[in-house]
């Protein structure tokens, strides 16, 4: 009989003491494939620890194909125990265990899951693009490879030339934009613009501040650079100043993250007195603020026009925006405009990592842009996102009273809230209704971002009748 504690190893945790002891006497051929386990309680006592430690071990070794549990007979060393040691795997399990897991991941697989099934009743309010009866047309000349290769010939240490000045031009003529010479990198993407500032600015254990709820919340670039997150609630005119005031003393917050046109998930506009307040509070504690904008050629027809952050206030103001939101999310471009010395920084950081958009990416979305009827189609994109936006709105102030809506002013969102506590999105995703919860953006109550350009009138109706009865069961 086996003196367990004998050869348990001095190492901590105890859980892979155990999975160690196991596997060394498989190894000397004191356990054998086929071999029963001691039960996990008897065990636990022999080596002095809880019973839940055991049973961690087991569960490990059962994965990693070690043992196998027998209902009603306990727990086996396997047949294939004996081939894998002689092998020496790698313990995979390991690796893939080793990050933490957040709720949102969860939630986020769940709804990617039905997303990709693509059931024929499916409701998909959930994704961030648009969909293709939206997406603006474009004619290409014929391309060869020879093509992309001169046209490197015009690419600069910010991106390829062309589209620096299309990009230039259309903030101009949409946002009233205009940024100096060399203040302007091409990346692959808002998400990647993000990434090299936090790279090239911050270092592990700094701080953010972001509005709450907002998509930054459980953002997981904050977690791959090591940047420590923090929220301040929004009011009817934006972030609130006092909360975020509160958040730059105490937690030493380094840059302020924030979405003033068509936030996400609200679709809430920033008012011009809060921006200015904001410049004003950043510019006292010499805080730096990053500005995402890839709403901002969105803004609908009857929305006034409102400066942007970077407008207001140019040196102290990282600027980000994309061309995903118009052209599809696999179009990956998207720009930062900063002060010459941050981009300086910027490039540095994207030329170590290798992170420079391919030249296909940049002459496609080049071309199109560039083309004579880009602007008019546009216009067209932006006034029937208006009219799906109000659709929705009247349509879901209809089917479901109980709850406040946000009234859209650009991009594509509306938000629903009402004052109880949050659902569950297990019944939505089986009702095969694909919706963001406003848990996922740190939403304290019941709420969801709908994401209404992606419903004609037809799907609009089917969604307020499942809504209504899903939300009905619910109560």
């Amino acid at each position: 009989m086996i003196d367990w504690a004998r050869y348990l190893p001095a190492q901590k945790p105890k859980y892979l003491a155990i999975k160690k002891m196991v596997i060394n006497l498989l190894e000397q051929g004191l356990l054998s494939p086929g071999e029963q386990l001691p039960a996990e309680r008897w065990l636990a006592t022999q080596l002095t620890v809880n019973r839940s430690t055991v049973t961690r071990a087991f569960d490990e070794l059962t994965t990693d194909g070690i043992l196998v549990r027998r209902v009603g007979s306990g727990t086996f060393v396997s047949q294939q125990a004996g081939e894998q040691q002689a092998q020496r795997r790698v313990n995979w399990h390991t690796y893939l265990t080793s990050q933490p897991f957040q709720v949102g991941q969860v939630k986020r697989q769940a709804l990617q899951q039905l997303i990709a099934q693509q059931p024929a009743d499916l409701i998909d309010v959930y994704s961030s693009d648009l969909p293709a009866d939206l997406m603006p047309q474009f004619q290409f000349p014929p391309l060869t490879w020879q093509d992309f290769n001169q046209a490197q010939e015009a690419e600069t240490r910010l991106g390829y030339a062309p589209l620096l000045t299309a990009i230039n031009r259309l903030n101009q003529e949409n946002q009233k934009l205009v940024l100096p010479e060399g203040q302007l990198l091409l990346t692959a993407g808002a998400q990647q613009s993000l990434f090299l500032v936090l790279q090239g600015l911050l270092v592990p254990g700094d701080a953010v501040a972001v509005e709450s709820p907002s998509f930054f919340h459980e953002a997981t670039l904050f977690e791959a650079t090591g940047i420590r997150s923090f929220g301040a609630p929004l009011d009817a005119e934006g972030i609130q100043l006092a909360a975020l005031e509160q958040l730059i003393v105490k937690h030493r917050i380094k840059l302020v993250i924030l979405n003033p046109n068509y936030q996400n998930p609200t679709g809430q506009v920033m008012s011009l007195e809060r921006r200015q307040a904001v410049i004003r509070l950043c510019q006292t504690y010499q805080v730096p603020i990053v500005e995402d904008d890839v709403f901002g050629w969105l803004r609908f027809e009857t929305t006034p026009a409102l400066p942007t952050l970077k407008q207001l206030d140019p040196e102290n103001v990282i600027y980000m925006s994309s061309l995903s939101k118009i052209m599809g999310a696999s179009t990956r471009i998207g720009w930062v405009a900063a002060t010459p010395q941050v981009i300086d920084q910027l490039v540095r950081v994207q030329r170590e990592m290798d992170l420079v958009p391919s030249i296909t990416s940049q002459v496609m979305a080049a071309l199109a842009i560039q083309e004579p009827h880009f602007q008019t189609q546009l216009v067209a994109l932006r006034q029937q996102l208006q009219t799906r936006a109000q659709q929705t709105q009247r349509v879901l102030a209809r089917a479901l009273p109980d709850w406040q809506f946000s009234v859209a002013q650009g991009g594509f969102y509306i938000w629903g809230t009402r004052a109880v506590k949050p659902y569950a999105l297990a019944p939505f995703v089986a009702a095969h209704v694909a919706l963001a919860p406003g848990t996922l953006f740190g939403a304290h109550q019941a709420a969801f971002r709908i994401n209404f350009a992606r419903l004609n009138t037809s799907q609009l109706t089917a969604l307020a009748q499942r809504l209504q009865q899903l939300l009905n069961e619910e109560d």
